[in-house]
């Protein structure tokens, strides 16, 4: 891990540089060449179930073609140009596992996903800035990178959302395995030099504001459904007439009973980690799971995991644990065993399990499980025969 950060711990890095200050770290996976080729990458591109974009650069100015990107790299020529493909651990094993190694440095809630962009020489996406955290991680090739703290207007004749004027305060060219942290706010300017290159993109979530607390009425508005009548209508048989002169105004008993409509929709701490669990683990927009024609029993579950095998997460699983909560994908399951949890926070942690179990699971976990297999969240994979 001190390689990654250059030699920082995770906390110092974190106190120094988190949402602080940009870091350059040189040979942070040293002679990292990457995870998939050109050719791979642009066959996941083609897929109408990933996120991808091709930005080309011509006359000087960028245009951006959302994916599907159906053309191939003979027919765009030699750009400049450059093809993104977000959510790359969702499609690729190497990519949990690259991930996974910045879980030592950021909490897993707070990572989103990696972002893979090849592109030509010369090709980029315009000086930007982001509102969240990024390594840029270089892959084969090089990338000249130009950072500034300053403000610049944003370019609004321009199809990507860029900077004008953008003036360069440092400059850095990133050579294999070198990685950039940048923070919110920095405005940078990525472009390919000496040939083509590869960057990773290890994204950290930023919710806004606004998002959270959409989200979050939504949810207690779901919540509240069970135990309200969301069709009534508001009634007032005791209404009584206006004093004289005082039409025009809301009366105290309007404004109460309104109070008690709204007073129903009451939350605690175990509401907003119910809340944070399913919107943290939710599957991306693009994501779509296989689903089993048939959902296993339980018992059948809690045979198969007294045998030998794995039970993993599949690539596009997303889980988190919140004390006694397992959170999957958005699903959730509360676990009083001490051993269940165990065995559930393990499967979440590690994506997946060694079996055989010493123990065979409570129905509640083994129902949990069922569900996520049928559903394609989880996967049972077979000891190999000796």
């Amino acid at each position: 891990m001190t390689t990654l950060l250059g030699g920082m711990t995770p906390q110092a890095f974190l106190d120094a540089h988190w949402q602080k200050k940009a870091l350059l770290v040189r040979q942070a996976v040293p002679e990292f060449q990457g995870l998939v080729s050109r050719d791979e990458l642009f066959a996941l591109a083609q897929r109408e179930d990933v996120m991808s974009r091709l930005v080309t650069l011509k006359k000087g100015r960028l245009k951006l073609m959302p994916g599907p990107v159906t053309m191939t790299p003979s027919q765009l020529g030699a750009g400049p140009w450059s093809i993104l493909v977000q959510g790359i651990e969702a499609l690729v094993p190497a990519g949990q596992d690259l991930l996974a190694r910045f879980e030592a440095i950021v909490p897993r809630a707070r990572l989103d996903d990696l972002m893979v962009s090849w592109a030509t020489e010369g090709g980029g996406v315009g000086p930007h800035t982001d509102r969240y955290d990024v390594f840029l991680l270089q892959g084969a090739g090089r990338r000249r990178w130009q950072l500034s703290t300053r403000t610049f207007a944003p370019d609004d004749k321009a199809e990507l959302p860029t900077l004008k004027g953008f003036v360069p305060e440092v400059e850095y060219v990133l050579d294999p395995g070198d990685m950039l942290y940048l923070p919110p706010g920095v405005a940078h300017h990525g472009v390919a030099v000496d040939g083509p290159c590869f960057t990773y993109s290890i994204g950290a979530v930023a919710p806004t504001v606004e998002g959270l607390l959409q989200n979050f009425l939504g949810y207690l508005s779901q919540k509240i459904e069970a135990d309200v009548d969301m069709s009534a209508m508001y009634a007032d048989p005791d209404l009584q007439a206006p004093a004289e002169g005082a039409a025009h105004v809301i009366s105290d008993a309007t404004v109460a009973r309104v109070t008690r409509i709204l007073d129903q929709v009451r939350f605690g701490p175990a509401d907003v980690d119910e809340f944070l669990g399913r919107l943290l683990t939710g599957p991306k927009p693009t994501v779509e799971f296989d689903e089993l024609p048939r959902a296993p029993t339980v018992d059948d579950v809690r045979k198969h995991l007294l045998r030998s095998g794995i039970v993993r997460l599949t690539l596009p699983s997303r889980g988190l644990v919140r004390g006694r909560r397992i959170f999957l994908n958005g699903e959730t399951v509360s676990l009083d065993d001490d051993a269940d949890l165990r065995v559930g926070s393990a499967l979440i942690e590690q994506r997946q399990l060694s079996l055989p179990l010493t123990k065979a699971p409570s129905a509640v976990l083994a129902a949990f499980i069922a569900e996520g297999l049928q559903r394609g969240f989880l996967q049972l994979v077979a000891a190999p025969k000796r």
